[in-house]
Parts: structure tokens; sequence; C-alpha cells
């Protein structure tokens, strides 16, 4: 009896710690769709890059490799690719610190302006967006934390 009052006491002991808030992102579907898709679909969906099913960030679609290989090279997107794409780009939107410190947000940028490190550099040390101001990139940013400027 005196365990099963010492388990009782342990196992309450955790409810009085209040856990930390997480800042879940309003990732829109539709933006998504139809501004940040095809920005992913061109800039990052190569087969050597997130256009490829060995990398955890993928992005599949029209002129790219494709999530089904019986879907025809440059057929529309399927519901499946841009959910795919989706799910993907916004589980990358997750940080302590907010959307705007996310490795969505931070990985295609120069490690000066902010970034994270990308791989993808190209051979003289270039990120995809070697600018904030990249309009593709402000497309990104933007639907990543909602809008902000």
């Amino acid at each position: 009896m005196r365990f099963a009052g010492l388990l009782l006491v342990v196992v309450t002991s955790g409810c009085s710690v209040t856990p930390g808030t997480l800042d879940i992102p309003n990732a829109n579907p539709q933006v998504f769709e139809d501004t940040v898709y095809p920005v992913l679909l061109a800039d990052c969906a190569f087969n050597a890059c997130h256009g490829n099913r060995d990398r955890f960030f993928s992005v599949f679609g029209p002129g790219r490799e494709r999530l089904d290989p019986n879907t025809a090279e440059y057929d529309p997107v399927t519901p499946y690719e841009l959910a795919h794409s989706y799910t993907r780009a916004e589980s990358m939107l997750y940080d302590e610190e907010g959307p705007g410190f996310s490795l969505f947000v931070r990985k295609p940028i120069p490690l000066a302006l902010g970034g994270a490190g990308h791989k993808g550099d190209d051979l003289y040390g270039g990120t995809v967006y070697s600018s904030i101001d990249d309009p593709h990139y402000l497309a990104l940013y933007r639907w990543a934390t909602g809008g902000a400027q």
C-alpha cells in the first residue's frame, strides 16, 4: 500500500509543471498551393536536391520527379504531391522562437543574413537566395510567418 501511495505522489508531481508554449504557424494551404509550391518546384525540386524521395524535405510535381512514378512527367500536380509537399514544408516551420526562425525560413539564405547553412550551395558557395529581398524568398518567408514583413 505504501508503494501505491509513493507511486501516486511520483506520478502526480509531474502535473504541476506547466509545459512551454509552441508558436504554431498559420501555414495557409491555399497560399502554399498558389504561391509557395510553384517557387519550391522551380527552385528546390531538382533530382539532386529536394526533388528526391530520399530527402525528408521533398517536393514532387510537373517537370520533376513524380510521387507516383506512373504519373506522366508534365501532368498537373496531383493532390497527393501537393499534400506531401505541404506537410513536409509545414513540418519545417516549427521553432521555439517562432516560424521566422525556422529551418524553412533560414536554410535557403546565407549565414551572414541569419541562414542556417544549406548543403545545396552551388560550386561557388552561393545559397539558394543570396538576398532576403529576392521575390521567391519573400514568398516563402511571408507564407511561413503568416504574412509578416
